[in-house]
């Protein structure tokens, strides 16, 4: 273990340059947290590379793999994980009644089924700490959905609907959420 402060430590996803996760990672900084700083590409987060208050590591939350050895990683380093942000999103434009069945199932592999695959990696660990909290980002889209936006609406709706039955699942273990 590499840090031991109290500082807390926030794993964030989707930290692309640019996006809510990259704004994320920057306010968590400036309010003196370790934050890892995620990203299917380093590429994407290179502006934080040599910044001290950030650890980048990419993670693919689409891979059961990139999820176990991203939550390793960090557990490794800073022998904890105190919040998680769920933030890795993608966008399916188009008329629900045309969009390739693959393309929605990609949607919902990376907006729903990634969160919850980093959800289920933490929260063993924040269970035997008895302490953390997860964050899944939404969208207004839910409660406005548009035509071409179907998709990416139903897709927020479940992190909404996972993240109220998450909470109430959590509340009498006193961790998460």
């Amino acid at each position: 273990m590499e840090f031991q402060d109290n500082k807390p430590v926030v794993l964030i996803t989707g930290c692309s340059k640019g996006g809510i996760g990259h704004a994320l990672a920057l306010e968590f900084a400036s309010r003196r947290c370790h934050v890892v700083a995620t990203s299917r590409s380093k590429k994407t987060m290179k502006d934080l590379e040599n910044d001290s208050r950030f650890f980048l590591h990419e993670l693919d939350v689409v891979s059961d793999e990139s999820v176990k050895n991203c939550v390793e990683n960090v557990i490794e380093k800073f022998g904890r994980i105190d919040i998680l942000v769920n933030n890795a999103g993608v966008q399916c434009v188009g008329p629900l009644a045309e969009l390739p069945l693959s393309a929605v199932e990609e949607t919902f592999n990376t907006n729903v089924y990634g969160a919850l695959r980093m959800i289920q990696a933490v929260v063993p660990h924040m269970a035997a700490r008895k302490k953390g909290k997860i964050v899944n980002t939404g969208s207004i889209s839910v409660a406005i959905p548009t035509p071409w936006a179907s998709v990416y609406a139903a897709t927020k709706s479940t992190i909404h609907a996972f993240t109220d039955t998450l909470r109430y699942a959590c509340l009498p273990r006193n961790y998460c959420c």
